[in-house]
């Protein structure tokens, strides 16, 4: 889906392009592949997010088969005194077995002298510590699984881990890209940037609150407490809780005399907000407050074309458009909508339901919409 965006927008004359949410980096990525030389600049405040994006990005070294086979040949024939990780609640989240085997390979990866190559261990490393935890795979948040089903688990940590660095390497053997990447809140970055010096901005932003959407941050909690924080960009805070990456993001614990909704934005809201409890409104407003900020940046900063993938929540049972509302916001500020594609979500692993209002099942989101938005009077 991105290649086919991005293959028809990347006009012949960008030369920058901007991910503000970049996540795991794949649609810097693809930017990449389509104008190798570009600039990209990317951002995100979750540091697992970051180091994916790194990797992805600026790829391994030329040693790093010397590197794979090294740290296989120490894994198999390991003969140190294994030192145990530990944090705040491993004994929850992991069985005691997978907690000797994952500090193995941990102990080999903070080893291993190259960075680059390093962190691609890491990112191998991290898809295996939510794989052999305690949590579900169904959901994004924390929630324990069944004592039956976590002790029916098969421990093949090391053997998977081996398998896993030889088979992925492929795809990260690249010359480094000419990126810019952030770890940081987007609302001290996006004031930064000068107006009009990025040619196309591309991301997919939160649809809502991340502590009761989309728990990236929880969902990278278990990962980001294994990794040696040397090798994370962190700024002390990010592991204090399994919520507090979530409630950091936009329109998360800001102060609420810091950033409020104007008048205008008050009653584009309104409409899309009728039937909402007031407690709950106060929430989405204040999301909005944060949202309408970023996108009014986004607009300032970029000079031809914004790309937005968006999905439109459900609060309290009122179904609030991201998509009407981004639409009406970027029209006010400069842009006429050029296309919006809409696509079903593929591999999801939000549940079909995930609350209920007033007896009745909620529908989580299954569809999302791409926006194309052109800057008035650019070509």
């Amino acid at each position: 889906m991105q290649h086919c965006v991005l293959r028809k927008y990347l006009v012949k004359n960008c030369v920058s392009v901007l991910d503000p949410f970049c996540g795991s980096g794949t649609a810097l990525h693809v930017a990449q592949e389509i104008v190798p030389n570009i600039h990209l600049v990317g951002n995100d405040i979750n540091p697992l997010a970051h180091l994916i994006t790194k990797v992805k990005l600026e790829g391994v070294s030329t040693r790093i088969k010397k590197d794979i086979e090294n740290v296989i040949q120490k894994l198999n024939n390991f003969h140190e005194e294994v030192s145990l990780h530990n944090f705040i609640r491993i004994d929850k989240w992991f069985r005691s077995d997978i907690i000797v085997s994952l500090s193995k390979i941990r102990q080999v990866i903070i080893n291993v002298k190259n960075k680059r190559n390093r962190r691609y261990f890491w990112y191998i490393f991290s898809n295996l510590v939510r794989k052999y935890s305690n949590s579900r795979s169904s959901t994004f948040k924390l929630h324990i699984k069944q004592t039956e089903k976590i002790e029916m688990m098969c421990n093949e940590v090391v053997a998977d881990f081996c398998a896993r660095i030889r088979s992925d390497v492929e795809y990260f053997i690249h010359k480094p890209a000419n990126l810019s990447l952030h770890k940081m809140d987007i609302l001290n970055l996006l004031p930064s940037l000068k107006d009009n010096s990025i040619d196309l901005t591309v991301t997919s932003p939160p649809y809502g609150d991340n502590a009761t959407t989309v728990t990236y941050g929880e969902f990278s909690w278990l990962a980001l407490n294994w990794i040696d924080p040397r090798d994370l960009e962190m700024e002390g805070w990010e592991i204090s809780n399994s919520h507090i990456i979530d409630s950091k993001s936009l329109g998360g614990s800001r102060k609420e005399k810091d950033i409020v909704c104007s008048p205008e934005q008050l009653m584009l809201l309104n409409e899309f907000t009728i039937g909402i409890t007031k407690e709950k409104r106060k929430k989405v407003e204040h999301f909005f407050a944060d949202y309408f900020l970023v996108l009014s940046h986004i607009a300032r900063i970029t000079s031809k074309y914004i790309i937005l993938t968006l999905g439109n929540r459900t609060v309290d049972g009122v179904k609030i458009s991201l998509l009407e509302i981004s639409q009406r916001h970027l029209k006010n500020n400069g842009y006429d909508i050029e296309a919006i594609y809409e696509r079903e979500i593929v591999n999801k692993r939000i549940p079909k339901t995930t609350s209920c209002v007033n007896g009745k099942c909620v529908l989580s989101m299954n569809d999302e919409y791409i926006l194309i938005a052109k800057k008035r009077n650019v070509f």
